[in-house]
C-alpha cells in the first residue's frame, strides 16, 4: 500500500508542473480605442504602465463616428478592432483584453488577469452589469443568476483568446453608428454562438468591474502599497474598473487612489510624476502666463487681497474702483499687458470670463489663472507650484477653515468646470491644456477665502461693517 501512495504522489507532482506551465504559457496584449488623447486615456495607461501591461491604443487622431455614447452608439469600436486585430487573428498563444480607456483604470498585473481568466475555463469571458443595454426586451432572454451576481454583457471590457475574439467582432457587418454592446448582447443570447465560442460572463466581478449601479458593491482598500477594490457583495477583487453611465464623479474620486495612485503608507504617489522643474530656468525662458481677477461683488479687505496677489492681468470690475486703480498705478508695469473691464463697460460676468480665456488664447499663452476676489491668495509660490504639477486643470485648494480677519467658518471652494465657452462658475482653477479634469491641490497651504456676505460698498471699512 506505502508503495502505491508513493506512486500517486509522484503522479501529482509531475502532472501539476505541466499543467500550469500550458495555462501560463499565453501572452496577454491589453488592447483599448481612444481617437483622442485627454486625462482619460492618460491615467489609463498610467495604470497599465504600472503594472506592465503590454498596451496598445487603437484610432488616435481618427474621427470617431461612433456616436456621443450617451445614448446607443459604439460600433465605430468594433470595425477599429476589426481592422487592427486583423494581425492577431490565428495566434492561439495570445490572449487579448480589451477594455474602454477614459473611464478605465486597471489594478494588477498579467499573472493575476490570466490566473482568473484560466479559471473560467471559457474561451471568451465579457464583464457584466446589473442593467440590461440597450434593448431591455432581451433582458428575459438571459440566464438566471444567483444573488449579487450580475446578470446582463457589459461591453466595455472582455478578454478572450485572439482567434475568438476576432471571429467574434468579424462574425457580422456592423456600422459605426449601430450599438457595439447589442452587437456582443446579440451572439451571447445566441446558444450555438455562445457554445461555439465558449463565451461567459464575468457575474461575480472577478476580472470587470462596473461600477454604474453597483457603488455600494465596493470600498477602496490598501495593502502595504497597493490601492484596490474590494467587492462586498461577491468577495472578490476585481482587476479592471470601469466607471461606466453616468458616476463618473464617483469613478474619478475612486481612481485618484487606484493603480496605487494613493495609499495609506506612502500617501500620494501619483502626485510626485509626470511633473514639470522649474527650478534653475532663466527667467526669460518662464512660461507665458494670463492671470485673470474678477470681483464680482462688494468684497470685505479687498485691499489686502491686492496686496498680497501681486499677478494681476484682467480684471472684471464692478466694486472697488479706487483701490484697483491705486494697484494698477503702482504695480501695472510690472506686467507685459494689463487690462480691465469694469461696471461701466456693461460687460456680464460669463462675457467677461469667456473674454478673458479668448485673450489667453490669442497671445498663445501657455497657462491660463483665474482667482476670484473672495480667494486671498498668501503663498507667493503659488503659481510655480501649480505649474510644477503639471495637470491639465488644477486648483489649490483654500477653504475658511482659518481665522482670518476675524472670520471663522468650515466652507470649501469648489471649483465647477463646464465646457469651454459656457457660463462658468469658477472660484479658482488653472488651466494647461484645456478642459479635462479638475485636480486640487491641498498639500500646501495657499491662503483662504473671505466671506463676503452682506458686505456693502459705500462704508470706510467694508471689511469691518461687512461682517458686525
Amino acid at each position: 500500500m506505502a508503495r502505491i501512495l508513493l506512486h500517486l504522489l509522484m503522479l501529482i507532482s509531475t502532472t501539476i508542473p505541466s499543467f500550469c506551465f500550458e495555462k501560463d504559457n499565453k501572452e496577454l496584449l491589453l488592447v483599448t480605442i481612444a481617437t483622442e488623447e485627454n486625462d482619460g486615456l492618460r491615467r489609463y495607461i498610467r495604470s497599465t504602465k504600472k503594472y506592465d501591461l503590454e498596451t496598445k491604443v487603437f484610432g488616435l487622431g481618427l474621427d470617431w463616428r461612433g456616436g456621443d455614447m450617451t445614448n446607443t452608439g459604439g460600433g465605430h469600436k468594433i470595425n477599429i478592432l476589426k481592422e487592427e486585430l486583423s494581425q492577431y487573428k490565428d495566434r492561439s498563444d495570445l490572449i487579448l483584453m480589451f477594455t474602454d480607456s477614459y473611464d478605465v483604470v486597471v489594478t494588477a498585473g498579467a499573472s493575476e488577469i490570466l490566473e482568473k481568466f484560466n479559471k473560467f475555463d471559457a474561451r471568451v469571458v465579457f464583464s457584466a452589469e446589473g442593467f440590461c443595454w440597450p434593448d431591455r426586451s432581451l433582458a428575459s432572454s438571459y440566464p438566471d443568476v444567483k444573488l449579487h451576481e450580475k446578470k446582463y454583457l457589459c461591453s466595455g471590457g472582455f478578454i478572450g483568446y485572439a482567434k475568438d475574439v476576432y471571429e467574434i467582432i468579424s462574425h457580422n457587418a456592423v456600422a459605426d453608428n449601430d450599438d457595439d454592446q447589442l452587437y456582443y448582447t446579440k451572439i451571447f443570447l445566441d446558444k450555438s454562438l455562445q457554445e461555439k465560442w465558449n463565451i461567459k460572463l464575468d457575474k461575480r466581478s472577478e476580472i470587470f468591474m462596473n461600477l454604474h449601479g453597483a457603488l455600494d458593491d465596493v470600498m477602496l482598500k490598501y495593502k502595504g502599497q497597493h490601492s484596490f477594490l474590494y467587492n462586498v457583495k461577491t468577495g472578490t477583487v476585481p482587476i479592471v474598473i470601469h466607471g461606466n453611465g453616468p458616476i463618473k464623479p464617483e469613478f474619478n474620486r475612486l481612481a485618484n487612489y487606484l493603480a496605487d495612485s494613493w495609499t495609506s503608507s506612502s500617501g500620494c504617489i501619483a502626485c510626485q510624476e509626470d511633473t514639470i522643474n522649474l527650478e534653475g530656468l532663466l527667467e526669460e525662458d518662464y512660461p507665458s502666463i494670463v492671470l485673470g481677477v474678477f470681483v464680482e461683488h462688494p468684497t470685505p479687505f479687498l485691499r489686502n487681497f491686492i496686496t498680497v496677489s501681486r499677478f494681476v492681468f484682467y480684471f472684471q470690475l464692478r466694486n472697488h474702483q479706487n483701490e484697483i486703480d491705486l494697484f494698477l498705478n503702482k504695480v501695472g508695469i510690472l506686467y507685459k499687458s494689463v487690462n480691465t473691464i469694469g461696471s461701466y463697460d456693461s460687460i456680464g460676468e460669463a462675457a467677461a470670463r469667456n473674454w478673458a480665456i479668448e485673450e489667453c488664447i490669442k497671445k498663445d499663452c501657455q497657462y491660463f489663472f483665474n482667482v476670484d476676489g473672495d480667494v486671498h491668495l498668501e503663498n507667493d509660490q503659488t503659481l510655480k507650484l501649480l505649474i510644477h504639477q503639471n495637470r491639465s486643470v488644477l486648483a489649490p485648494l483654500v477653504t475658511r477653515d482659518v481665522v482670518k480677519h476675524g472670520l471663522i467658518s468650515g466652507e470649501l471652494s469648489v471649483p465647477q468646470v463646464s465646457t469651454l465657452g459656457r457660463k462658468t462658475t469658477w472660484i479658482l482653477y488653472m488651466v494647461i491644456k484645456w478642459l479635462f479634469y479638475v485636480c486640487y491641490k491641498n498639500r500646501k497651504e495657499f491662503g483662504y477665502l473671505i466671506n463676503s456676505d452682506g458686505a456693502q460698498t459705500g462704508r470706510l471699512h467694508i471689511g469691518i461693517m461687512g461682517n458686525i
